[in-house]
């Protein structure tokens, strides 16, 4: 019995070693990673790193945590913010955002509130931390914009898993619940919120995305194929589906299969909102009629667009310049 509790004792002390050395390491890890961001310029701050969980978790947790990215002037903060994970499976994490945050970019200020805001994140074993697989929920989203919009949600999920065909390729689903569109956009005939929108989609990028994709670049698309992408709003419904190549530029070579049902409904609501220029809309209805007209389908829009050579064409007529897809 006693040589029994010696050996308990020994594996107690040995676990306790163990979990401490894990945790100093990750507390140094998080304040070299904030010390790096700030000498890139950044504004990288916290007012205190807590780290528990003993004796089987590392559990961090970022008092007052606020960064800001000088080249893209996206910036974001929040009272807290938590990585969670299992001792014996670092490469697991959970991450848990609070109520309330705000966000920024160039053109607006954003407050968002949520209730249980979480993401979970598998990375590929390694020092590069390349994402595995990754779901993202939250519920009761509300996003007020200082340019006086709001959009808010029921529930929100996004996924995204790395593909088993190609090194880099990823799966990408997205679907949203109660999602309640501006108030601007919406009247009387409309109901208040959207009975569908998803997205399901397989994206190829030039590199995978991992730890460095936060901090130096975002990975670019190389390719995608939508198998399916809609949104259902009342009697308006909007689907698309296809596939093409990305090059370096970002211009698409492929085709994208769009429906539109009550199109002229939708130009009307954008008009009602008074958030888009009349001389924008009139020149959209036009290219709209066109693109129904060609395809025979009135007030339904059913066409095929291809893109190729930076341009965009239904059939052999080019209709504009092809959308520039790419990451900032």
């Amino acid at each position: 019995m006693k040589r029994l509790l010696v050996i308990i004792l020994a594996a107690s002390l040995a676990w306790f070693a163990y979990w401490f050395v894990s945790a100093r390491a990750a507390t140094s890890g998080f304040e070299a990673w904030f010390e790096a961001r700030r000498a890139e310029g950044w504004q990288a701050e916290y007012s205190e790193l807590a780290m528990r969980g003993f004796p089987n978790r590392l559990d961090a947790t970022f008092e007052n945590i606020s960064l800001a990215d000088p080249d893209t002037g996206f910036a974001w903060e929040a009272p807290f913010f938590q990585l969670l994970s299992l001792t014996y499976q670092p490469q697991h994490l959970i991450a848990v955002w609070p109520h309330e945050m705000q966000f920024a970019t160039p053109n607006q200020k954003i407050a968002a509130t949520s209730e249980e805001m979480r993401a979970s994140i598998v990375f590929d074993a390694g020092t590069a931390f390349e994402i595995d697989r990754a779901n993202f929920a939250s519920n009761a989203v509300n996003l007020t914009s200082s340019n006086g919009g709001s959009l808010s949600a029921d529930k929100i999920q996004f996924a995204l898993r790395r593909s088993e065909q190609e090194t880099l390729g990823y799966q990408v689903a997205l679907q949203a619940d109660g999602l309640a569109p501006p108030k601007a956009l919406r009247n009387e005939f409309l109901p208040e919120t959207l009975s569908d929108l998803a997205l399901d989609m397989r994206v190829q990028f030039d590199r995978p995305w991992d730890l460095y994709a936060l901090e130096i670049q975002r990975p670019q698309p190389t390719g995608f194929s939508i198998r399916t992408a809609k949104a259902v709003w009342g009697d308006l419904e909007f689907h698309a589906a296809g596939q093409a190549e990305i090059d370096a530029a970002g211009q698409p070579n492929g085709e994208l299969t769009l429906r539109a049902q009550n199109w002229r409904r939708i130009i009307e609501v954008a008009r009602g909102s008074g958030q888009f220029a009349s001389f924008s809309l009139d020149a959209m209805e036009q290219g709209i009629e066109l693109l129904a007209t060609l395809s025979g389908s009135g007030e339904n829009l059913d066409v095929t667009l291809t893109f190729r050579n930076g341009a965009t064409f239904v059939g052999p007529l080019p209709i504009g310049p092809a959308p520039k897809l790419i990451l900032r």
